[in-house]
């Protein structure tokens, strides 16, 4: 078992935080040392807003590391860039890079798509943790308008067309790596301003594993699914959304 996550519970931490849309600018994220780096992993977290030019600069921490047996990224973001999220979720897929979320963390919006792109080094199969308090969520994206601009039938017609666009990469994306295509329900459920977290439960529908903080232990997507009827995995299961006030909304 590659990870000991903590047993600290995760409160009202996401209450207080204000959710962005995917594709708002911010500074790039903290790159350094996780707390669980040993010697047999290179642990690294990721922290703080996702922007242009992170998958490369990870790529060039990556480089800088101790050779070891294997890498976990701990992603803890409020999400970012769309298009650097996509970019970094296909680094981790590529090169087969397992994703985690710690306790009391979150990684959410451009975030939770680049953590879905972990795998393991040695199987190729996805391979993302989550702790049990901790959160992953899924918003839409937004497009910028100008207020001082009147915006004719045309330049409505061009955002509906770049807004298809945007779906179909993410839809590409998810079909690349492999991941559930229930993820777009999951983000379209949740305006940009709002965020869907999704419950321990729906993560493992989605075949990621959760670490039960209470019992201390892994709880693999497969041996909760296998023991089920196989359509119960592919329902829609109520998650919780979130406002940037943090208040649920059905």
């Amino acid at each position: 078992m590659r990870h000991t996550f903590g047993n600290s519970i995760f409160g009202a931490a996401l209450a207080s935080l204000v959710f962005g849309a995917l594709a708002q600018p911010a500074s790039a994220v903290e790159i350094a040392k996780h707390a669980k780096d040993s010697a047999e992993v290179n642990a690294v977290e990721l922290k703080g807003q996702i922007n242009e030019g992170d998958t490369f600069d990870l790529q060039v921490y990556i480089a800088g590391l101790p050779k070891k047996a294997h890498i976990v990224i701990y992603l803890n973001s409020p999400g970012g860039n769309l298009g650097e999220g996509i970019r970094l979720g296909r680094f981790f897929y590529d090169h087969k890079i397992e994703t985690a979320i710690d306790t009391k963390t979150f990684c959410a919006s451009a975030c939770a798509l680049a953590f879905l792109g972990g795998r393991d080094d040695a199987t190729g199969k996805p391979l993302r943790t989550k702790a049990s308090n901790s959160g992953l969520g899924f918003h839409a994206f937004t497009r910028d308008f100008d207020k001082s601009k009147s915006y004719t039938a045309d330049d409505l017609k061009v955002v509906v067309q770049r807004t298809q666009s945007t779906v179909y990469v993410v839809a590409d994306y998810l079909k690349t790596i492999g991941a559930d295509m229930d993820v777009l329900r999951l983000m379209l459920k949740a305006q940009a301003n709002e965020m869907n977290f999704v419950s321990n439960d729906d993560a493992l529908a989605l075949n990621i594993r959760v670490f039960d903080e209470k019992r201390n232990q892994i709880v693999e997507p497969e041996q909760i699914i296998g023991r089920l009827n196989p359509g119960l995995a592919s329902r829609p299961a109520p998650s919780t959304t979130a406002t940037a006030e943090g208040k649920s909304a059905s």
